[in-house]
């Protein structure tokens, strides 16, 4: 019911912040940066939602399917909910048994759980796994959509292993319809992203008609206004028997439901989570690969971690609702309702992700010039640009999917580079005192000025002239001090401040001996002053939008300098 064409996963630009976390934590390498922007590659993406839960910003969303939900109960068709068995873990006890009715308040008719297909997928996956009935190694499961995906695109020689059977998504939603009739439609609500795309797979058209996370419906009954403590206790639609399925969201819940005894031990029956473990267990070689029932769960801790929970509370409370309901609800489910009798058997293929574009050692050197790092030992590795090393980031912007600004020690070491570059060149002097008011800094019109080297870096700037000024910056008497001073004939416009962080003392020199100091000839300087410091200040920001909060010691000094000879002279405008 979708627009098929509308990216499940994406970037909203407006709150990202080029932190690049996303790329971190993305499993298939599908997020690319352009202009400074982050963007999803939906043909790399699986849908797994990691960089939605991991975005600090968040900045990364899914598509919303509460208008497409809407307009099916406008249409006046039969509309039931198939509920993921974590939803127990977003609503609190009292909550669950008034959640059918607020779900009929919205205009759906029935309300089902989908633990009910979990119990089915459970136990047909293990009985072909203990007859042989499919083909070697087919003890994968196959209930998170996203391992599915994730193996078809990037693991296609392990597609094999996969159990031939579909998602409890997909049994309970042939269930709902066996039972309700083949007209009514049905709307599966969980905590996955990747259930959207597996809902529009040409296989299971018809079977399931929309998704929502639970993330969306709790936004839509908070716009509705429904508030569950006014909703009456109602049931739910019992279409077969649950068993332990209400496990299921847990790692090691479709092991419980299909009777395999796991305590953690065992070599060959094992439940998996989180991508990174999913990998390893990928890699393994055919001899070690386990022979027993591998339970695979996309989201680290499993479905009660999924990024369209929509739930802030402690992911090991989640865990104990999850199973503290189950345990209430086993005494009073019996098997007397083994539920239709439906297809259970899927086919997966392989699917080929957009190709990279193969980079020659002469452009990653080419990418290494670029970002300052033809020395290998510049060349950290530190991964803050989002790639674990500098080759990887090359290979990346070779491919299109990365920036060489993105390069944070780089563009640091470029920041004061250009910074000092600017102070450097100024037209006016410029010092630097510790908490000692020793000189640490002087720039080279400073050094004309005063007509000093570098002899005296570390020695007290009384040397030179009376520093009773920045005596009394030191004392705390003032943050700011301004004053004409004469040295050996000349007169010099004498502006000081501190810098409070740093615990650090500047002066700023503009010789005003060839001119008459009136008032209008002070605010003349005063105009000058302020434009040199505003031209330094945009350079600031350019570099500052480049780097983001990665702006190294020496530039955020430059820029404090600046910003505070501005604020003074402005004070008299």
């Amino acid at each position: 019911m979708a627009d098929n064409q509308t990216p499940i996963v994406y970037t909203l630009t407006a709150k990202c912040r080029d932190c690049y976390r996303c790329l971190r934590v993305c499993p298939v390498g599908a997020i690319g940066v352009r202009e400074g922007q982050a963007f999803v590659d939906d043909g790399r993406c699986i849908q797994c939602g990691t960089c939605v839960r991991e975005c600090p910003q968040h900045a990364k969303t899914y598509r919303d399917d509460i208008d497409d939900v809407k307009a099916l109960l406008r249409s006046g068709a039969r509309v039931a909910v198939s509920l993921a068995p974590s939803f127990v873990s977003v609503f609190k006890e009292w909550e669950i048994s008034r959640l059918p009715s607020a779900l009929r308040q919205l205009g759906f008719t029935h309300i089902g759980e989908t633990a009910e297909g979990a119990r089915l997928i459970a136990q047909k996956s293990a009985a072909m796994l203990k007859s042989q009935s499919c083909n070697s190694h087919c003890g994968m499961s196959t209930s998170c959509p996203a391992v599915v995906h994730f193996i078809e695109k990037y693991h296609p020689e392990r597609v094999e292993g996969l159990a031939p059977v579909v998602s409890p998504m997909i049994a309970h939603g042939r269930m709902m319809k066996e039972k309700l009739g083949d007209d009514t439609r049905v709307v599966f609500i969980g905590p996955c992203v990747a259930k959207k795309k597996e809902s529009e797979r040409p296989e299971y058209a018809g079977v399931i008609d929309a998704v929502l996370t639970f993330d969306e419906l709790t936004r839509w009954l908070d716009t509705e206004e429904i508030d569950l403590r006014k909703c009456e206790e109602s049931g739910y639609l019992r279409c077969g028997y649950m068993g332990q399925a209400r496990l299921f969201p847990l790692p090691g819940g479709l092991l419980k439901t299909a009777d395999i005894l796991y305590d953690g031990t065992q070599a060959q029956d094992i439940p998996v989570s989180g991508p990174r473990e999913i990998k390893e267990l990928l890699n393994l070689s055919e001899e070690r690969w386990p022979k027993g029932m591998v339970e695979l769960l996309f989201c680290p801790q499993g479905c009660i971690n999924g990024p369209g929970m929509g739930d802030s509370t402690n992911l090991y409370e989640r865990r104990e609702r999850v199973i503290a309901h189950t345990a209430r609800q086993i005494p009073e489910d019996t098997p007397a309702a083994e539920g239709p009798d439906i297809d259970l058997t899927a086919v997966f293929g392989t699917e080929t992700p957009p190709a990279i574009q193969e980079a020659a050692a002469a452009q990653i050197e080419k990418v290494y010039e670029q970002t300052g790092k033809t020395d290998p030992a510049l060349r950290l590795d530190c991964g803050a640009c989002g790639y674990p090393s500098c080759e990887a980031m090359a290979r990346a912007v070779i491919a299109g999917m990365a920036e060489p600004q993105m390069c944070m020690p780089h563009m640091r070491r470029l920041a004061e580079r250009r910074t000092d570059r600017i102070i450097e060149t100024s037209p006016n002097g410029i010092v630097i005192l510790d908490e000692d008011l020793c000189i640490i800094e002087m720039n080279p019109a400073f050094r004309k000025y005063f007509m000093c080297t570098d002899s005296l870096m570390g020695r007290k700037v009384s040397y030179l002239f009376d520093a009773a000024g920045f005596e009394k910056l030191a004392s705390g008497a003032a943050d700011t001090y301004e004053s004409v001073l004469s040295y050996n004939g000349s007169d010099f416009h004498q502006l000081l401040y501190r810098l409070p962080g740093e615990r650090q003392y500047v002066g700023i020199y503009v010789d005003i001996t060839r001119i008459q100091v009136s008032e209008r000839n002070m605010n003349v300087i005063k105009l000058k002053t302020i434009q040199q410091a505003r031209e330094l200040l945009d350079h600031q920001i350019r570099m500052a939008q480049n780097m983001a909060s990665f702006l190294g010691e020496s530039t955020a000094k430059g820029e404090e300098l600046v910003e505070r000879l501005m604020s003074i002279y402005e004070q008299d405008d």
